[in-house]
């Protein structure tokens, strides 16, 4: 069941709970190309995309807007357009003429760019703002119901005002209420045509903002549709993981009546892997204004499953990220591992290279071979049932205990979890995100402590579809902090350790690897941004301690990448600014001397 929405359209196009999740993208032309957006909105419409968006920053191009809407229309294509606009008002009052929809950021539609410097605002002073907000506000929604055109209030964690970051912070709660400060005018005038969006490079504060907003607009009466996306996520599978978590955890939770997937590829690319995400996430199961639970599990391990192995050898070690360690006079050589190893071994097959294992490293096995394992590891744990473990079974030792369906959390379980909170749970079964869930309520509400491991087995071998069905389906639990443990079962075992690690990483809890965040670029993009992207990575991509964002403007830059390290901004006219976390460094540095510079910084 998905959270009940009004209806609003948008052009021919139907937004509501009664309707499909859409899907959608935003051109990356310039606004003053006419054929080049028509020919890309093409591409994009014809790969299913079922809105476009057309950035205008300023006057010029929202009437620009009219040609390249006529231009569709003579070529037979009724798909609706939207327009996004960023600081100049005077630019939205153009395109609400034009175009079915217009995207508004509360951020700078009224208030000033923010400077990121804390301001200090009276209570007369911020009403004085509010009035002013109104008054601006209104005079934009008289226009679009004069032409019948919808609004999008698309609020950014990257660029909230000084006004409301010095009442709520860069927050999401800020977020939240800079959203609901739009849509209480809506509601004062009467204006129903609205779709809200926050978001977010970080999928923690957009999953969380989102739930606040519907939180408060059930209590103030409204049921306005909402679009979600993750932005600035970045390009291949990291940009897809991080979207999956962040899109697929509302959609679970039934939120969310259409979607962007933001990539920094073309943008007809998006399209395929937000229709995947909306088939992918189809078993909705919405709580009216329920609370999500809250966990403390910040460093959640790996586990590797070498299940269907017949034998474990230095080729899978090697794999699984062991490499050769000193040799020891009575055991042999031994491995070491590093940040990548997984923390935790499942192994039906035994055998020397049990003994070469960092002391750290948990083996864990079926309790028939627990005796067995000893022999070439001390440490090695037993698996059990719930009802081996009922039965006695590792009285004497710690052990992971699965569960399989809800019905065995029953009193006489829980109760023997709350005296024994060395056992780790594995919760196993299909990566279904209601099931999932239901478990960490029963834990909760039954104030069991126990670690949670989730243990799902992912079908076939289409790895692209299987990597977007974990992350959408348990990348939820891991920005919640409920999972202690991810153990994602394939046919193929590094992909499985990667794919848990990415997902681990994407949720903001583990740090495997250097981290990109980049904008999937617009009309505002004066510079190659994919070409950027990979010259960034290819530079940078072995410092695996740091964040960095690849950004194609001004707009949301500085403020998405402030909990970025360091940051690589298109300035226009072949130039880049480089930024140390929020602070600009060095201004218009010429493209081909920026990696040189961007490593002098760093180094410095």
């Amino acid at each position: 069941m998905r959270r009940k929405t009004g209806t609003v359209k948008v052009g021919n196009l139907v937004l509501s709970s009664e309707s499909p999740v859409r899907v959608q993208s935003m051109l990356n032309t310039s606004t003053m190309d006419v054929e080049a957006c028509v020919e890309q909105a093409i591409r994009i419409i014809e790969a299913g995309g079922e809105l476009v968006r057309i950035t205008a920053p300023g006057v010029k191009e929202a009437e620009k807007l009219k040609e390249i809407h006529a231009a569709l229309r003579a070529r037979g294509y009724e798909t609706p357009l939207s327009a996004d606009i960023h600081f100049v008002a005077e630019a939205a009052l153009v395109a609400a003429r034009y175009v079915e929809k217009v995207r508004i950021n509360p951020g700078n539609f009224v208030d000033k760019r923010a400077t990121f410097k804390t301001l200090a605002y009276t209570d007369e002073e911020y009403a004085a703002e509010l009035d002013r907000l109104r008054m601006e506000f209104t005079r934009f929604l008289d226009i679009c119901r004069q032409y019948g055109t919808t609004v999008r209030i698309g609020t950014n964690h990257g660029s909230l005002s000084d006004r409301v970051m010095s009442r709520y912070g860069d927050t999401p709660a800020g977020m939240m209420e800079a959203t609901m400060e739009y849509l209480r005018v809506c509601q004062a005038v009467d204006f129903r045509q609205v779709v809200i969006s926050l978001k977010s490079s970080d999928c923690g504060v957009m999953v969380d903002a989102v739930r606040l907003l519907v939180r408060e607009m059930e209590k103030e009466g409204m049921n306005f549709p909402l679009h979600l996306g993750v932005t600035e996520a970045g390009e291949g599978e990291d940009g897809r993981i991080r979207s999956a978590i962040g899109i697929g955890t509302l959609l679970n939770e039934g939120i969310g009546d259409t979607i962007r997937v933001s990539l920094t590829e073309e943008p007809e690319a998006e399209i395929p892997v937000a229709r995947m995400l909306v088939q992918l996430c189809d078993r909705p199961v919405y709580e009216e204004a329920g609370f999500p639970l809250k966990g403390e599990c910040n460093h959640p391990v790996v586990v590797a499953d070498l299940s269907g192995l017949k034998v474990w050898d230095e080729e899978i070690s090697r794999q699984l990220g062991f490499e050769k360690g000193e040799t020891d006079a009575v055991r042999g050589s031994r491995l070491k591992g590093g940040v990548k190893v997984p923390e935790m071994i499942y192994t039906e097959t035994l055998g020397p290279e049990l003994t070469k294992l960092p002391s750290e490293t948990m083996v864990v096995v079926p309790p028939e071979l627990l005796d067995m394992a000893h022999v070439y590891n001390r440490r090695a744990v037993p698996l059990l049932s719930v009802k081996e473990y009922l039965e006695g079974w590792g009285a004497d030792t710690s052990a992971l205990v699965e569960i399989n369906v809800l019905e065995e959390l029953d009193e006489v379980f829980l109760e023997r979890l709350r005296k024994d909170e060395r056992v780790i749970l594995v919760v196993a079964g299909e990566p279904d995100y209601g099931y999932f869930r239901k478990v960490f309520r029963e834990l909760w509400e039954g104030n069991v402590q126990n670690r949670v491991v989730l243990r799902i087995c992912l079908p076939g071998n289409d790895n692209r579809k299987n990597t977007l069905l974990a992350a959408s389906r348990l990348g939820g639990f891991f920005l919640d902090r409920l999972a202690w443990g991810l153990w994602i079962c394939t046919s193929d075992v590094k992909f499985s350790v990667q794919l848990s690690q990415n997902i681990l990483q994407s949720a903001g809890v583990r740090r495997y690897k250097a981290e990109f965040i980049s904008c999937p670029g617009c009309g505002r993009t004066l510079f190659d941004l994919q070409g950027a992207v990979a010259k960034v990575k290819a530079a940078f991509g072995h410092l695996s301690t740091l964040k960095i964002a690849v950004m194609g403007c001004v707009v949301n830059g500085p403020g998405e990448m402030g909990d970025a390290d360091y940051g690589y901004v298109g300035a226009g006219n072949g130039k880049v600014n480089l930024y140390k976390g929020r602070e600009m460094v060095r201004t218009a540095v010429p493209e081909e001397e920026a990696i040189e510079a961007l490593k002098a910084i760093i180094n410095s």
